[in-house]
């Protein structure tokens, strides 16, 4: 999890590289998805179409570190429920 903290080119190359490979394979909700009770994801693939320009434009800026940080928490719940689909 310390890996989840990071904000080097490799680690954010990766995350969008996961972003983009998301988008490509269509392996996100079809609708909304909560990540948490303060936040709700209402267009899995807008959001992330958007979370990839932002990023990808930002990444070394500080401030938009949050921002890196909510897709992670995005990216972990997709992926617990790829594990549940299984």
């Amino acid at each position: 999890m310390a890996e989840d903290n990071k904000y080097d080119q490799e680690s954010i190359r990766e995350l969008l590289s996961w972003a983009q490979n998301t988008l490509n394979n269509k392996t996100y909700p079809e609708g909304g998805l909560v990540l948490d009770k303060c936040i709700k994801v209402i267009d899995c693939k807008s959001h992330i179409e958007a979370m990839i320009q932002m990023i990808s434009k930002n990444w070394e800026n500080p401030t938009f570190y949050p921002t890196i940080d909510i897709f992670r928490r995005f990216r972990e719940k997709l992926e617990e429920l790829k594990k549940v689909a299984e």
